[in-house]
């Protein structure tokens, strides 16, 4: 069947299934982020807060932390940018399918609206994109302050503190 002849309730019917792709996309998407970039932070901040939540950590140099916090930062990086992707084809499937029904049923684009464009789901690479350098950020300032730290105390050799 050509999309052409789809008559309105069968792309009413398709929006509602397209509708709840969107909410799943959208869900998945923000919620595996946001585990994700905590979950590093955690690796990231482990050996710092460890006193504090009572946790014994093993005898492991700190910079092994602050590796696998970077290691998994580009991992959060690639994986995410996934979720997004998969997001963004399915609104645009979504958005298509309104544009195929009458324009009166049409609902108000964002691109038409005043700072609409600042809401469109394109929002989320930028939302993924400062959490990314988010993360690069706080591991090289720890980076940076354990390698003060192990200079300006000589602990430079199996540092666990």
């Amino acid at each position: 069947m050509n999309n052409k002849e789809l008559e309105p309730q069968d792309i009413i019917a398709l929006l509602n299934v397209y509708l709840n792709e969107f909410i799943y996309r959208n869900k998945l998407l923000w919620s595996n982020s946001f585990k994700f970039f905590y979950a590093i932070l955690m690796v990231i901040l482990l050996p710092n807060i460890s006193d504090f939540l009572n946790i014994n950590l093993p005898a492991l140099p700190i910079l092994l932390f602050r590796i696998i916090g970077l290691l998994m930062t580009f991992a959060f990086m690639y994986v995410v940018l996934g979720y997004a992707k998969r997001f963004e084809i399915c609104s645009n499937a979504y958005l298509g399918l309104i544009k195929k029904l009458n324009p009166k049923y049409q609902k108000q684009n964002m691109d038409d609206m005043k700072f609409g464009k600042f809401f469109i789901p394109r929002t989320s690479y930028i939302v993924i994109f400062l959490m990314f350098i988010s993360l690069l950020f706080i591991n090289a300032i720890f980076i940076y302050f354990d390698n003060l730290h192990c200079i300006n105390h000589r602990l430079c050799d199996g540092d666990t503190r």
